[in-house]
């Protein structure tokens, strides 16, 4: 007997050996829903599984952000990749960047806490509204 599963968002059937399905755990998101909506894979966590930093509640919510431009969704980005075709600038698109962002959330006090993946590719320059702050260079901060 095959498993069949069903597809979250759109409710199709799926063979549970669909590649081109976005599986996690026991649940499955259709290729196409994941496209039309900026779902992606859920990346490792960054933070390390301790209570609220601000009232030590236990029930914490950890959400990939999505950000959406011109009804193209994505997950957010710390900065994005500039798009270009030959010497033309195109601008930037929500599925192509760096440090792909995650957040925690207090269920009691809704305190928010930021991570990023990757934060050692994000590259850093004005292009990219990013600037490298480096304590250990001296400074005010010693």
């Amino acid at each position: 007997m095959t498993n069949i599963a069903r597809c979250l968002i759109c409710d199709i059937s799926l063979w549970a050996s669909n590649p081109s399905a976005l599986w996690t755990s026991d649940e499955v998101v259709c290729q196409d829903c994941a496209r039309k909506t900026g779902i992606v894979a859920v990346p490792p966590p960054r933070r390390r599984v301790t209570p609220c930093a601000k009232c030590s509640h236990t029930k914490l919510v950890r959400v990939v952000p999505r950000e959406i431009t011109e009804g193209v969704a994505g997950p957010m980005f710390a900065t994005h990749e500039i798009q270009r075709a030959g010497s033309a600038v195109l601008g930037i698109y929500p599925r192509a960047g760096y440090g792909v962002l995650e957040a925690y959330i207090c269920k009691q006090c809704g305190f928010v806490e930021w991570y990023c993946q990757s934060p050692d590719e994000i590259p850093i320059g004005p292009e990219y509204m990013t600037e490298l702050v480096d304590l250990d260079a001296g400074g005010p901060y010693r």
